[in-house]
């Protein structure tokens, strides 16, 4: 029994040096290769190349045919009609519209709402962010000086006003802004239910600060507010943009050409690819059941001499 022990940890000993080594060569080669991946370049598509709002994208033009803009980090797009609203979500439905935004202003495009119908924009204005219709809008070049309404309001209600989430008396109060509240943010103009006849059924969607500097955002009744800041147009002149502002396939290349893995990704590659050197590392070095025949189990016989106190075993 001794000497099978002995044998064992002989052989154990010779083995896990090489164990050892051939794990540091593997994760070796997995940093190696992961490094490498960081230099393959990306597939380069054969299309005209549009307006990105990435600053790390380079323009690649493979024709002439379009007007191509120079790279920037920010695609507008001006309103160049009234009654052009911003949406809740990517649905032509009265339900969503949130305000239609002053004429002649802008919104910031961030990408494709990814509609069913490919209608719409994803919009900031402000610090709103919605869906407008593409093609109420045109994307221009270049970044305007002053791109959103600039205007406040205050509250002529003895009574105060409460700040609806929806533009109509049934809808959830917010809060009660207080008797001539100054300094409301206007954003625009949506019509909704007449609160008092003979005032009108317009109403403002506005941010209101309160006293503990809580941020609110609903609808207020334009027939109770009063000095609403003059918006005069916005007679900024841009070059229009011609073309998809967020192709699916851009046709365009990362600047340092590489495509990047992050460090979390790379972790699980890492471990995924180390578990099975140590599943092998295990059942080389887990403990092994010895089944040693002691005897035990085995009914011992006895021999007797005849005419004698002596005795013996038989095995």
């Amino acid at each position: 029994m001794k000497n099978h022990n002995f044998l064992i940890s002989i052989i154990r000993s010779g083995y896990i040096g090489f164990i050892i080594f051939v794990f540091i060569i593997l994760l070796t080669f997995l940093f190696f290769s992961l490094s490498l991946l960081n230099y393959l370049p990306k597939r380069q598509f054969d299309k005209n190349s549009s307006l990105l709002s990435s600053s790390t994208m380079k323009t690649v033009s493979f024709s002439s045919n379009k007007i191509l803009p120079y790279t920037q980090q920010s695609v507008y797009a001006k309103i160049t009609n009234e009654n052009i609203y911003i949406y809740s979500q990517p649905i032509c439905s009265d339900f969503y519209k949130i305000f239609y935004i002053p004429r002649s202003y802008f919104v910031l495009l961030l990408d494709n709402a990814n509609d069913a119908q490919n209608l719409f924009y994803k919009a900031k204005y402000l610090d709103t962010i919605g869906y407008i219709k593409k093609n109420e809008v045109q994307p221009v070049i270049g970044t305007p000086d002053l791109p959103f309404a600039q205007a406040t309001f205050k509250v002529f209600s003895a009574h105060g006003l409460e700040l609806r989430n929806s533009p109509n008396l049934l809808s959830e109060e917010l809060i009660m802004v207080p008797f001539l509240a100054d300094g409301l943010t206007f954003y625009g103009k949506i019509s909704g239910e007449t609160m008092i006849p003979g005032l009108g059924n317009v109403w403002y969607y506005c941010k209101y600060i309160s006293k503990t500097n809580d941020y609110y955002y609903g609808y207020l009744y334009s027939g109770l507010c009063c000095d609403l800041s003059s918006i005069p147009e916005n007679e900024e002149s841009l070059s229009e943009f011609f073309g998809e502002v967020f192709p699916k396939e851009t046709g365009t290349l990362p600047v340092d050409n590489e495509i990047k893995l992050s460090n979390e990704l790379k972790i699980v590659i890492i471990i995924c690819a180390s578990l099975p050197c140590l599943f092998i590392i295990y059942l080389l070095f887990k403990p092994t059941k010895l089944i040693i025949d002691n005897g035990k189990n085995q009914k011992k016989k006895i021999k007797r001499l005849k005419k004698s106190d002596y005795y013996e075993y038989d095995d």
